[in-house]
């Protein structure tokens, strides 16, 4: 324990009266920056009024009626209505409009005579989640009018409402979104998002730390009383801040965002504490793997960033290729996000998530790993180098 506070009374020394403070607040900073940004971003739960366009080749009541109900639509918004192909085409290029619907010449006549029409349906997927919901958009209210057609038609040959929508909907799904009825996206990105920033900046900035240990030449005086005390002592004021970041955090999505908490807070706060922890330990062993303190910051970032995506909570990790599934177990992250998700959507307590804490004190071991490979570093230098 007396080892412990030597460390920490360094740690804080050199925090508040060696200018190293900068760079907790700078993350800090950022990591607000991140939840403010992000929040409002997405304030509207999803990207609302999307703007696409109308290609009218008709020109009749059926187009024109068609075009009002896309519009009444609260996803997309017609910005225009034109005449050609052509200009909606360029339009789309100068990226004007994320989609176009084509309504052919002759499709109101086509209707009466009961020849069958054809619609024409354009998006832009190079921007992949507003092509996808200006398609889901039009491609609903697309076959809405087709159902209108058929109802009315099959009215007019006499059958009742019943037989009607039995013909058109055979089938009737009734839908229900668990934990999210209104399918808004912050529940399923924020959680785990805003979260993995916070894991990325105590990475970066524990790399950073740890190795400027080194550059400066204090390595040695900084183990010198004990290699476990001092990685403790060292850590502990930046673990119990950001833990404090992300518990706040926390509060906000499921407090003031009123995000879906069907489980304890206590426990996500809890695995919120874990990954820190588990950042931090990863940090320590990739400054001691990685000797050069500007390498090893190059590719924490990259480990860091690629954790967003190897979590599994934009690409299913079950759909990966199995080498990758083994891969994203290395990752921190992937082990918060799916601790988490269990917890606030389906109300998982302990004894559903107890794999995933222990694979997140398994990181921990990695640090007391690196901690041991610097201090055998240091014992392998010339003792001149050793002195501080």
């Amino acid at each position: 324990m007396h080892t412990f506070i030597i460390s920490l009374k360094r740690e804080l020394r050199r925090l508040f009266y060696e200018g190293q403070s900068r760079y907790l607040v700078l993350t800090t900073l950022g990591l607000v920056f991140c939840y403010v940004f992000f929040l409002t971003l997405m304030d509207e739960g999803q990207p609302q009024r999307l703007p696409i366009a109308i290609v009218d080749k008709d020109g009749s009541y059926l187009s024109r009626r068609l075009c009002h109900e896309i519009n009444a639509c609260q996803g997309v918004r017609v910005v225009d209505v034109y005449s050609s192909h052509t200009a909606a085409r360029m339009a789309m290029q100068r990226q004007e409009i994320y989609a176009f619907l084509e309504i052919p010449a002759g499709t109101y006549n086509d209707v009466l005579s009961f020849t069958r029409p054809h619609l024409v349906l354009y998006s832009n997927n190079a921007y992949l989640l507003s092509g996808a919901l200006s398609y889901r958009t039009l491609a609903t209210i697309s076959n809405l009018a087709s159902g209108a057609v058929q109802r009315e038609v099959l009215r007019k040959k006499g059958f009742n409402e019943s037989q009607i929508m039995g013909l058109i909907q055979p089938i009737e799904l009734d839908t229900h979104l668990i934990s999210n009825p209104t399918a808004n996206y912050q529940p399923y990105v924020l959680t785990t998002m805003l979260p993995g920033m916070l894991g990325l900046f105590v990475l970066l900035l524990t790399v950073y730390m740890v190795g400027k240990e080194r550059k400066d030449g204090t390595l040695a005086d900084w183990l010198a009383p004990g290699t476990l005390p001092a990685l403790l002592g060292k850590l502990a004021p930046y673990t119990l801040w950001f833990s404090c970041l992300g518990i706040l955090g926390n509060l906000v999505l499921f407090g003031w965002c009123h995000f879906e908490l069907h489980g304890s807070f206590l426990l996500v706060a809890l695995f919120t504490i874990g990954l820190v922890a588990a950042m931090q330990s990863t940090a320590v062993f990739l400054a001691a793997v990685i000797p050069d303190a500007h390498l090893s910051t190059c590719f924490a970032a990259i480990y860091g960033t690629l954790a967003f995506t190897m979590s599994g909570f934009s690409y299913p990790v079950p759909s990966m290729p199995p080498a990758l599934q083994g891969f994203s177990l290395l990752f921190p992250l992937r082990h918060y996000y799916m601790a988490v998700s269990r917890i606030s959507l389906f109300g998982a307590g302990f004894d559903l998530c107890y794999w995933q804490a222990i694979a997140l004190l398994v990181f921990l071991l990695t640090g007391l790993a690196g901690g041991l490979m610097m201090s055998r570093q240091v014992k392998s230098l010339p003792q001149s180098q050793n002195a501080v």
